[in-house]
């Protein structure tokens, strides 16, 4: 289980893994063995199966990764709900990270120093663009979505949700922030990263988002400090 996790984590590398959740091949249980008495509490704490799953999976695949890292067991490691619910590393060690999931897919990123947002979407999910649109995104935003055919719409419009939402990650806000108070600038075909603009978090505009290649039909960005951006790697497990 989780072969392909790296052996190492370098200074200058995010690390980003990618791994299917399928309740069809796996039950939540395969993942509790190595997670705290209170985290196996909080999974049983779902109602459905595979929010379950999705919590444990992640939680293990979580725990594994930095077991290996800082060298302690998995079980131990101390990790604390911070501001507005956001998970974090409850030791000396400087390792942010981020978690995210949706219908079948999940993703768990890593940086050294720096905050880390990351977010993912499954783009067949139904959606009413417009009506969506008008309550998050702002207007050259809806016109960048308006002016594609709806295929393209839809994944345009998945591409700035999952972008806001791995810049609240990254910054910790969450729902504490009115996502259409954030100007997302996505990368172009000739560009490595998109950019940012929020006039009310000093700093917000030294944040960058990174498409992140995964199967289709899911949709993955990353949000991150550009002073982290050296070597990205991103791992299928």
């Amino acid at each position: 289980m989780h072969q392909n996790i790296p052996e190492r984590f370098d200074q200058s590398e995010l690390a980003i893994l990618t791994f299917e959740v399928n309740p069809s091949k796996e039950r939540w249980t395969d993942y509790i063995d190595i997670l705290p008495t209170n985290e196996v509490e909080k999974s049983e704490e779902y109602h459905y199966s595979q929010d379950k799953l999705r919590f444990t999976k992640c939680r293990s695949i979580l725990r594994k990764t930095l077991s290996k890292w800082v060298n302690e067991d998995p079980k131990t490691i101390g990790i604390k709900m911070g501001e507005n619910g956001k998970p974090k590393l409850d030791t000396i060690h400087h390792i942010k990270f981020s978690i995210t999931h949706t219908e079948g897919f999940a993703g768990i990123a890593f940086c050294k120093g720096f905050e880390v947002g990351l977010d993912v979407e499954n783009s067949n999910r139904v959606t009413n663009i417009d009506t969506v649109s008008k309550k998050v995104f702002t207007d050259s935003e809806q016109i960048k979505i308006a002016s594609n055919s709806d295929i393209d719409a839809k994944k345009m419009f998945f591409r700035f949700w999952t972008a806001k939402e791995a810049f609240l990650k990254n910054t910790g806000h969450g729902l504490t922030l009115d996502p259409k108070k954030i100007e997302s600038y996505l990368p172009e075909a000739n560009e490595k990263y998109g950019t940012y603009e929020c006039l009310q978090l000093k700093g917000s505009s030294n944040l960058r988002s990174i498409d992140i290649s995964c199967p289709e039909p899911y949709i993955m960005t990353l949000c991150a400090s550009k002073k982290a951006l050296g070597k990205i790697g991103v791992y299928l497990i």
